[in-house]
């Protein structure tokens, strides 16, 4: 599956995580789902996500990770690992946070933003989601592109 969304606001791109979410809720959850974010620094990775909890019912804040690396969201049926790799400068930091535990996790969703940072360490994503910002500073236009 390989699907482009064009969003004009930060509304519509949150539309576009909800919607994305109910792909993830017919899947078999016998380990954690993964899921890549890529983009540049403001391109709507938070916001896509912020959209993709809401479609999963979870209705609490949703920020970016940037301080913490790993924010845990929980809805009733399943936990999300929400990382955000921006920071890390070696992959090992991710083993000292024993990042195979969340990926082994049954019922869980990890999203990582930045995953480029410590790919080594990582599996295939389940899913990659490109999300890119117009270069026209009038327009708040998004280009997501979800890849199988």
């Amino acid at each position: 599956m390989n699907k482009e969304i064009q969003t004009s606001d930060e509304n519509q791109t949150e539309e576009a995580g909800s919607a994305f979410s109910k792909n993830l809720l017919k899947k078999s959850l016998s380990r954690s789902i993964v899921i890549f974010l890529e983009g540049n620094l403001g391109a709507g990775k938070t916001t896509f996500t912020k959209g993709l909890m809401r479609g999963l019912g979870y209705n609490e804040l949703v920020k970016s990770p940037t301080y913490n690396l790993v924010e845990i969201h929980e809805t009733e049926k399943l936990k999300v690992f929400h990382f955000d790799l921006y920071r890390i400068n070696e992959p090992h930091e991710l083993t000292e946070i024993g990042i195979e535990e969340y990926l082994e996790e049954k019922n869980s969703i990890c999203i990582f933003e930045w995953p480029e940072n410590a790919q080594s360490l990582l599996p295939q994503p389940d899913y990659t989601i490109e999300i890119e910002h117009s270069d026209d500073e009038q327009l708040d236009k998004r280009y997501i592109r979800i890849k199988l």
